[in-house]
C-alpha cells in the first residue's frame, strides 16, 4: 500500500501544474493560429472536439479513477490491474469511436466538413484515452511529471505542426490539415507516455473476466456520473453549435478554452490526492485534515485567478485570439463569457477534490445522482433561456450548476469526515487577494496584463512566504514512509 505525504501530493500536483502550464502556453499559440481564420472557422474547429469530449467520457467508464485507486491500495498488482484494463479500454475505445463518426452524420447544423472532421478528432480520442490508461501507473506512483512532460512534447508538436500548416502552401482543405496535425502530435504523446510507463512495469493486455466484472460493477456508477457530468458542463456548447451555429460556438469556445486550461488544475489535484484518501480510507480524521490541507490549497490557487481574469479578460483573449472576438456594447464577446465564467473555477476545483474523495469513500452512486441533477438543471436552463439571451445565458446556467454540485458535494462529505479548516488561514488567504485586488484597481499595475502579472505574482508570494509556517507547516509522517520511500525509489 502507498502513503504520501501531503508534501508529496503537492510536488505532484504542481509537476503537473508545470507542465500543463508548458502545454497551455503550445495550445494558447495554436489557438492564436486557428482563430486568425475567422470566428465560424474556428467554430468548427471546437465543434469537432466538442462533439468528441462527451464520447471521450463514455470510453473512460469510470476506469482510470478506479484503477488508481486499485492500485494504490496494492502496488503488487499494478501489472495485473492495467493489463484488464487496458484491454477494456481499447475495446471501449474502438466502440466509441466508430459510435461518434455515426452519430454526427445525423447532426442537421454540422457541415459536411465538420463530419469528415469528427472521424479524424476521434483518432486523436483514442489516442488521448490510451496515454490517460497507462498514466494511471505514474498517477498511483506519485510520478505523474512524467505524463507531464509527455503532455508537453505533444503539445508542442502540435503547436509546431499547426504553424508550418497555416503558413504552408498545402493543397486540400485547411481545418482538416489541422485535425490530422493533432492525430499526430497525439500519437507522439501516447507513444511518450507508453515509453515512460514501460521503465515501471511491463505494458501487456489481459482478460481476467472476474476481474473485469467485479471492476465494471464499481466503476460503471462512476462513469455514468462522469458521462452526466460532461453533458452538464458540454451541454451548453453543444446547443450552441445546434441552435446558434458556428460563429456563436468560436466565440463562446474561446473564453471556454481559457477556462478549461485552468479547470484541468483541480482535476490533477483531485487525481493526485487519490492515492492518499485510498490509501487512508480507514482513517478518518486522516482524511479530514488532507481534505482541508488540500481545500486551502485550492483557495491559495483559485482566488488569484479569479481576480486576474475578471480584470484582465479583454486582453487575455486579444492574446489568444483576435479583436474579433472582443465584445461590443450590443453584442457579446469572448471576454464577456470569460468574466460570466470564470467564478466556476472556485467551485470546480472543490468538486473535483470532492468527486475524487467520494469515491476514495466508494460513493460512486451519490456522485451520479449528483450530476444528473446537475445536467437536468442545465438543460432546462439552456433550453429556456439560450435563444432569448444567447450564449450570455450558457455562461450563467453553467456557473449557477457548479454552484449546485458544490452544495450537494460539501454537504456529503462534511457527513461523513470532519473538516477542521482554520479560522486563520482563511482569513489571510481573503486578506492576501484583498491586496492584490487592491493593488490591480488602484495602482498602474492593473494597466497591463504583464505589470499585472509580475507585480501580483511577487506580492502573492511574498505573502505565502511570510505566511508558509501556516500554510506548509512541517511535514508530518502519514502513515508508513518507509513504503513510500521503496515506493517511490
Amino acid at each position: 500500500m502507498m502513503i504520501a505525504t501531503n508534501s508529496k501530493v503537492l510536488w505532484n500536483t504542481l509537476s503537473q501544474f508545470g507542465g500543463k502550464i508548458l502545454a497551455i502556453l503550445a495550445s494558447f499559440v495554436v489557438i492564436k493560429i486557428v482563430t486568425q481564420f475567422g470566428t465560424e472557422f474556428y467554430g468548427e474547429y471546437v465543434t469537432t472536439y466538442e462533439f468528441l469530449a462527451f464520447f471521450g467520457i463514455i470510453a473512460d467508464a469510470g476506469l482510470f479513477a478506479i484503477a488508481v485507486r486499485e492500485m494504490s491500495r496494492d502496488i503488487k498488482k499494478t501489472e495485473f490491474i492495467l493489463g484488464n484494463i487496458l484491454s477494456m479500454r481499447l475495446l471501449l475505445v474502438l466502440g466509441v469511436m466508430i459510435l461518434a463518426g455515426i452519430c454526427a452524420q445525423f447532426v442537421p447544423s454540422y457541415s459536411p466538413l465538420v463530419k469528415v472532421g469528427i472521424w479524424i478528432t476521434a483518432l486523436s480520442m483514442g489516442l488521448t484515452i490510451i496515454a490517460g490508461t497507462l498514466s494511471s501507473v505514474l498517477q498511483s506512483r506519485m510520478k505523474i511529471q512524467y505524463f507531464s512532460g509527455s503532455l508537453v512534447l505533444g503539445k508542442i508538436v502540435l503547436a509546431g505542426l499547426i504553424f508550418w500548416i497555416a503558413h504552408s502552401t498545402l493543397g486540400g482543405n485547411l481545418l482538416l490539415h489541422f485535425l490530422w496535425a493533432g492525430v499526430l502530435s497525439n500519437a507522439i504523446f501516447c507513444a511518450a507516455v507508453a515509453w515512460m510507463v514501460s521503465r515501471e512495469i511491463r505494458i501487456s493486455l489481459r482478460w481476467n473476466w472476474d476481474f473485469l466484472q467485479k471492476t465494471l460493477k464499481v466503476s460503471l456508477p462512476y462513469g455514468i456520473s462522469l458521462i452526466l457530468q460532461t453533458l452538464y458542463l458540454r451541454l451548453d456548447i453543444l446547443l450552441i453549435s445546434f441552435l446558434l451555429g458556428s460563429a456563436a460556438v468560436g466565440t463562446y469556445g474561446a473564453a471556454t478554452r481559457v477556462m478549461e486550461s485552468l479547470l484541468v488544475l483541480g482535476v490533477y489535484f483531485g487525481q493526485a490526492m487519490l492515492p492518499k484518501i485510498s490509501a487512508e480510507e480507514h482513517d478518518g480524521t486522516a482524511i479530514g485534515q488532507s481534505l482541508v490541507w488540500a481545500g486551502e490549497k485550492l483557495l491559495l490557487i483559485a482566488l488569484p485567478l479569479i481576480i486576474g481574469i475578471e480584470i484582465f479578460a479583454v486582453e487575455i483573449i486579444q492574446v489568444i485570439a483576435s479583436d474579433e472576438f472582443i465584445g461590443t456594447t450590443s453584442l457579446s464577446g469572448a471576454d464577456t463569457m470569460l468574466r460570466v465564467l470564470v467564478p466556476t473555477l472556485f467551485f470546480a476545483f472543490f468538486n473535483q477534490l470532492f468527486s475524487f474523495t467520494l469515491v476514495a469513500k466508494n460513493r460512486q452512486n451519490y456522485l451520479l445522482i449528483v450530476n444528473a441533477a446537475a445536467l437536468a438543471i442545465n438543460a432546462v436552463l439552456n433550453i429556456w433561456l439560450l435563444g432569448t439571451y444567447g450564449i450570455i445565458a450558457a455562461a450563467a446556467s453553467t456557473v449557477f450548476c457548479e454552484i449546485i454540485v458544490f452544495i450537494l458535494l460539501i454537504r456529503e462529505v462534511r457527513s461523513h469526515w470532519q473538516l477542521p479548516f482554520s479560522l486563520g488561514n482563511i482569513l489571510r488567504i481573503i486578506a492576501m487577494n484583498i491586496v492584490i485586488l487592491a493593488g490591480l484597481l488602484w495602482t498602474p499595475a492593473g494597466s497591463s496584463l504583464l505589470l499585472g502579472v509580475a507585480t501580483a505574482g511577487i506580492t502573492y508570494l511574498a505573502f505565502i512566504w511570510i505566511w508558509r509556517s501556516h500554510f506548509f507547516p512541517a511535514a508530518q509522517k502519514i502513515g508508513s514512509v518507509e513504503d513510500f520511500t521503496e515506493l517511490s525509489s
